[in-house]
């Protein structure tokens, strides 16, 4: 029996020494590799690509696309890396404005990256939206693209209005000059708005609000002309980048602009009435409405 025990001990160590572990450790380089790639490809994507096609520059693609780089549109039309190349030499991206939304970004064990999302198209105030997915491959420690597919190409409703009034590219802002105080915040807190005229291409605004006199929100504004088209940019508290928003229709006393890719809001609008002036911030789901008092001294 004692023989027989020892035999059956001896079997179970070996089974158990055999049996797969059921917590796994994930090693923190890992971690940290996948963490700069994703960085790495979201920057590629969203700024170096749209960069490389805008400003013709070739040297930025070329390290961009693999040598077996091949691309489908969505009319089924086959390119590859040297079309791509001959294409930057000639035809620039000259959109009003572009953007793209990235929806999937995943790296892979094998090496591989998955790129998926939408694009934004923006010319003469007619958003054109088109789909695309993106395949790249690490090699020697640089991503590659070696594949891209364009499909579902769609043109937006026209969003501007022009009616009577100016064009986008020739609106006037000054209705929006002096100091505005917000008459609908929230009790114990105030909120102002300053703006002025630098020249016809430029206008600067603050926005601020204040508790007990203690500032706990502010933002700087420009409605500025480039390119022959007006943007509104905003640079909130913390924020060292400013964001973009593009004037799509333009009233005699009032504008929106808009921008497609921001979380919140979408889009912005503003609209002088006699006295007062209104302005609204929206995703499409959700709204602020604010009411200014004119009380320039």
């Amino acid at each position: 029996m004692g023989l027989h025990k020892n035999l059956i001990l001896t079997i179970l160590l070996a089974l158990s020494c055999c049996q797969p572990k059921d917590r796994k450790t994930t090693d923190p380089d890992t971690t940290m590799h996948q963490s700069s790639d994703l960085e790495t490809l979201r920057y590629l994507k969203e700024v170096e690509w749209p960069q490389a096609y805008k400003e013709q520059d070739t040297l930025l693609l070329d390290r961009i696309l693999g040598d077996d780089f091949q691309m489908i549109t969505a009319d089924g039309e086959w390119s590859n890396k040297a079309l791509q190349m001959e294409r930057i030499k000639t035809s620039p991206m000259d959109h009003d404005h572009f953007s793209y939304e990235i929806k999937r970004l995943e790296v892979l064990e094998n090496g591989t990256a998955i790129i998926a999302g939408t694009g934004h198209i923006i010319n003469n105030s007619v958003e054109t939206n088109y789909e695309s997915s993106n395949i790249l491959i690490k090699r020697e420690g640089n991503w590659k693209a070696v594949l891209s597919h364009v499909s579902g190409i769609i043109q937006l409703e026209a969003m501007h209005e022009h009616g009577n009034v100016k064009l986008p590219s020739e609106g006037d802002f000054s209705y929006l000059l002096g100091s505005w105080k917000r008459t609908n915040e929230k009790a114990g807190k105030e909120t102002f708005e300053h703006w002025k005229k630098i020249n016809e291409e430029l206008y600067v605004g603050l926005g601020y609000t204040l508790k007990e006199l203690d500032t706990v929100w502010k933002e700087d504004i420009k409605l500025r002309r480039s390119e022959n088209h007006w943007h509104y940019e905003v640079l909130g508290q913390g924020d060292t980048i400013a964001t973009p928003f593009k004037v799509t229709k333009v009233w005699e006393n009032g504008f929106e602009c808009f921008n497609p890719i921001n979380e919140f809001p979408k889009t912005i609008r503003y609209l002088k009435e006699r006295d007062t002036l209104f302005a609204n911030i929206s995703d499409g789901n959700t709204e602020i409405d604010f009411t200014f008092v004119n009380v320039t001294r």
